[in-house]
């Protein structure tokens, strides 16, 4: 089985550096043909396709240029100030040894296993069932559980989701959801610039306008969110068949799931970004549609996967 998930951790990572090299290719042509489109449309400017084209190279190279320095920026950020953003969002704080020396020793006890760092432990004070971790490098993570899980769960359970939370680390998929936030932003940046730009070009029609929402409509709702899901969804899979061969105890993890699956919504998080990092979406499914896009396989998913092992 360590075989197994060891290979299915490599074979993930691949497809998700593929997926992170192949996206800012693609963001890149999608602004190449939304200015193409703006260039040629223009009836007033009168340019041939390949006169709007290479015009449209040279502003989109123009952007992308002024925006690889801030792109840096912004990753550096994020990087450094992510717990602390997330900590925000989420209303976690540290919990001390003294209030809960059992969850200390369960935590390091799986992190001697492995020959791992400590992990901080930190806990958000809200009547729901869930778990998160963050971290930049072994060295500088922090699990986080919620309250009531602590309260609710068995030992066993309790070290199964710890484990969960450790593959998490373990297989470095923090640092993926940075490089995802970083993406949205730049999204969110070159819509800005469009829109910008259109408005400072009178003979730009506002007829173009309806065509450069429908693409970033497109990129923002529907493709974004399935990189976001090929990335996700197969790490909780992963990071599930790590809980067990840690504990060597499917069974913990199937229950604690299935303890989970009952009240996983966490008021205080509202962000895309941290729920994904969660051992369940916190977030209530309000349709079909959002649970579709949900970043989490269903419980029924993971727990038929789990009992194959």
């Amino acid at each position: 089985m360590y075989k197994g998930i060891q290979s299915s951790i490599w074979s993930n990572r691949m497809k998700s550096y593929f997926l992170i090299v192949l996206f800012p290719i693609f963001l890149r042509l999608v602004v190449d043909v939304v200015f193409t489109l703006l260039f040629f449309l223009d009836k007033e400017s009168q340019l041939t396709l390949n006169q709007s084209r290479a015009q449209a190279l040279s502003i989109s190279g123009d952007i992308f240029t002024l925006l690889g320095p801030i792109i840096l920026i912004r990753w550096m950020i994020s990087f450094f100030f992510y717990r602390k953003i997330i900590f925000k969002f989420s209303g976690a704080r540290e919990l001390t040894r003294k209030e809960n020396p059992e969850i200390y020793n369960i935590v390091e006890n799986l992190c001697i296993s492995r020959w791992l760092p400590n992990p901080k432990i930190w806990i958000i004070d809200d009547d729901s069932l869930n778990a998160f971790a963050t971290w930049r490098n072994t060295k500088s993570a922090w699990i986080v559980f919620s309250r009531w899980l602590i309260n609710k769960l068995e030992k066993s359970e309790i070290e199964a989701v710890a484990a969960h939370e450790l593959s998490h680390i373990i297989n470095k998929d923090s640092l993926l959801m940075i490089v995802i936030i970083v993406f949205v932003w730049v999204i969110w940046t070159l819509w800005q610039i469009l829109i910008r730009i259109r408005s400072r070009n009178s003979e730009w029609k506002w007829n173009i306008l309806p065509l450069i929402w429908l693409i970033f409509i497109i990129l923002w709702y529907l493709i974004y969110p399935f990189i976001q899901l090929a990335i996700s969804r197969k790490r909780e899979y992963l990071a599930d068949a790590g809980s067990v061969e840690l504990t060597k105890d499917k069974y913990s993890m199937i229950s604690a799931l299935q303890k989970i699956s009952q009240d996983p919504v966490i008021e205080s998080i509202e962000k895309d970004t941290v729920a994904a990092m969660c051992i369940q979406t916190p977030f209530s499914a309000k349709s079909k549609f959002k649970t579709l896009l949900s970043t989490h396989p269903s419980i029924e998913d993971r727990i038929k996967a789990l009992q194959s092992y």
